[in-house]
């Protein structure tokens, strides 16, 4: 499918005495997006987008392989070995090449006339018949129209570049903090795309500490300031999957995840090896070697050479994990020297991995499918278990209203801002990113407002799942049957749903349709699903073949479908037993005052506030001499140091939650 992007000018670069401004051209059909700004840290930043114009040029699918030489060396053994009558025809060759230079005179004197006509093909008139074709298509058709250049997003606290591989298993992000732009004059916040060209790549090459890059986003161009050129039309030739694509991305953001740190020697080391040997036998996987308390081992198959993590302990659960498509991983090579440590997130075996090298405050994030040919647009359906709660068109509106004016908001945020409740929040907020308004941030644990498309312009709908319809009919049919917790579960509840904490687990047997689309004669299936506080699933198995077979590989089966839609009930009750069965003693922080900072992790703020009260004690807003208690999650800033010099006790979450259940004294 052919479509067309409009550029007021070509990506393009200028050099000065003391700095390098680059013109990034956005795309004119979008909202008018402003920033101008000079970039601290100039190198990192010019290596973060060398490594995300890595990510756009790569394609890892198999290539075969060029046989010319070997062709024409066998050609000529042959031509030597020749019978004798195959030698004399072998000699009437020149006379057939002399007529083949003859006609080869005609076509070029063919070609000489035929120049005017080429040149009508060119004409200004031509060109102008083809904008208003275009144009009507724009206004015709414009589900055709997809945009794939790569993403930027202007925020307050940062300024983002997003863009897929050629081969669309690869995701790279570059994120510049406001903190690194010295910003003149307004600036609109907005997304636009923009267009990196090869040339502009070369130009970033140019960038040195005594010559800064200076960035500028208008409605000329999203620039790294530029000569004006010509307007153009930019034609691309790609499936309509970007948009599938991002959301796959976020959505494997938002699943639970393995979570550690590798020194960036580590990973150089890794790259090294998979630049020095070739496979020619399977596995071809990284397998990760994690033990709580000891350093990461990672073990690179077929050859089973072992590279041993020098720095980072892992703090986590006993496991083992592999990944594939690991030759991908060079688009890091060349942060690798100017970076301290890389971020890995696992999200299981077979599964996509998220890795992040930050530099100065330049981040560069790299997501990648779990495997090369299972691309982010026909992955596994990720998005199917990041929202399990149902929402309404006027739940997602106020959502989406608030999420436009505030840029960014976690689902908590979202709560307290509106009157829908966290599960409800976070489905709405998912349903946004669904039509390309939003984005996940894995890291931060909020969402952008990102407008993918033009405005007014729908997203061609995806092909229906089949599994979703399988799961609709075993709803629908009464298939799902929820049960009671196994005696040996620790979370044991004859309801069939408990909660712990902030995850409430359910169990239930799903019968299957049989070939006359009833349930008589269905097979039986067992499932379990966990759901956190947001609505999403954490956990998730099933006995049928489809799962033992791939897991979440190809993502989830029919069956954990058809339990995902009934568990928004099952969880609601759950948790008001919970709530009910565990109601805190009402004098068991009485006097005491607390104040809560930094990043928790076991509550949300208002949460922890909320309890704190419901204990008899006294949530405060700031650190003074007559507090208490400083409860200090991950992050904690200056208020921890307030608090030392005020003899303040300082709590960890935990230490905050032994004094709510009344195993640690106030």
């Amino acid at each position: 499918m052919w479509f067309s992007q409009s550029y007021a000018r070509p990506s393009s670069a200028q050099s000065t005495d003391n700095s390098m401004a680059f013109s990034l051209s956005a795309q004119e059909s979008r909202p008018g997006v402003q920033l101008k700004a000079r970039i601290k840290h100039s190198p990192d930043y010019a290596r973060a987008m060398l490594a995300l114009f890595a990510v756009v040029q790569g394609d890892e699918r198999f290539k075969t392989r060029d046989h010319t030489e070997y062709q024409e060396w066998v050609r000529g053994e042959y031509l030597r070995e020749l019978s004798p009558e195959l030698a004399r025809r072998n000699k009437e060759l020149p006379l057939k090449q002399a007529r083949r230079d003859e006609l080869k005179t005609r076509i070029e004197q063919l070609s000489e006339e035929a120049k005017p006509l080429r040149a009508q093909l060119n004409s200004n008139s031509l060109w102008e018949a083809k904008r208003r074709y275009w144009k009507w298509l724009l206004t015709r058709h414009r589900e055709l129209w997809i945009i794939l250049d790569p993403v930027v997003s202007v925020h307050p606290d940062a300024t983002i570049f997003e863009a897929f591989s050629q081969d669309e298993s690869s995701y790279g992000r570059v994120t510049v903090l406001s903190e690194n732009l010295e910003t003149q004059g307004e600036t609109v916040y907005g997304t636009t795309n923009v267009d990196f060209s090869e040339q502009l790549a070369n130009e970033i090459k140019r960038v040195r500490s005594y010559r800064p890059a200076d960035l500028t986003v208008g409605a000329g161009g999203v620039a790294i300031a530029t000569d004006a050129g010509d307007r153009f039309e930019k034609k691309i030739d790609l499936p309509p999957t970007w948009v599938r694509g991002f959301l796959q991305v976020q959505s494997a953001g938002t699943l639970p995840s393995t979570s550690f740190s590798l020194s960036a020697s580590t990973v150089a080391e890794i790259l090294m090896i998979l630049g020095r040997e070739r496979e020619k036998q399977s596995p071809r996987a990284l397998k990760f070697v994690l033990e709580n308390g000891k350093l990461p081992q990672i073990v690179v198959e077929p050859w089973n050479i072992v590279v041993q993590e020098h720095e980072h302990i892992f703090d986590g659960e006993t496991q083992e994990v592999r990944v594939w498509g690991r030759r991908r991983l060079k688009a890091l090579r060349d942060l690798l020297p100017y970076s301290q440590k890389v971020q890995v997130q696992l999200l299981g075996t077979g599964m996509p991995s998220f890795w992040s090298v930050e530099t100065n405050g330049h981040r560069f994030d790299l997501g990648l499918s779990g495997w090369t040919k299972n691309d982010w647009s026909s992955a596994a359906r990720f998005d199917l278990l990041a929202s399990l709660s149902p929402v309404t068109e006027g739940d997602v509106e106020v959502a989406r209203g608030q999420l436009e004016r505030a840029l960014k908001l976690s689902p908590q945020e979202l709560s307290q801002r509106s009157d829908l409740s966290r599960e409800a929040a976070t489905a709405a907020l998912q349903s946004i990113c669904r039509d390309g308004d939003a984005m996940f941030d894995a890291l931060g644990g909020f969402y952008r407002w990102r407008k993918l498309l033009p405005p007014r312009l729908e997203t061609q709908g995806a092909a229906k799942d089949p599994k979703v319809e399988t799961a609709t009919k075993i709803v629908r049919a009464g298939g799902v049957k929820f049960l009671p917790l196994y005696e040996a579960d620790p979370r044991h509840d004859p309801s069939g749903a408990v909660a712990r904490g902030e995850i409430v687990r359910l169990r239930a047997q799903v019968t299957t349709l049989g070939r006359d689309g009833t349930l008589r004669g269905g097979e039986k299936m067992e499932t379990l699903l966990d759901v956190d506080q947001d609505g999403r699933a954490t956990f998730a198995s099933c006995t049928c073949r489809f799962f033992r077979e791939n897991k979440l590989k190809k993502g989830p089966c029919a069956h954990i479908l058809s339990v995902a839609a009934l568990a928004s009930s099952q969880v609601i009750a759950a948790r008001q037993q919970q709530k009910s069965a565990g109601a805190l003693d009402p004098n068991r922080l009485k006097g005491k005052s607390f104040c809560f900072t930094g990043i928790l992790k076991l509550y949300s703020r208002e949460q922890a506030e909320t309890l704190t009260q419901q204990a008899g004690g006294k949530a405060a807003s700031g650190v003074s001499k007559n507090l208490d208690y400083l409860v200090a999650g991950e992050k904690a800033g200056s208020k921890t140091v307030k608090a030392g010099l005020l003899g303040v006790k300082v709590l960890s979450e935990t230490e905050f939650k032994e004094m709510l259940e009344g195993t640690r004294e106030p």
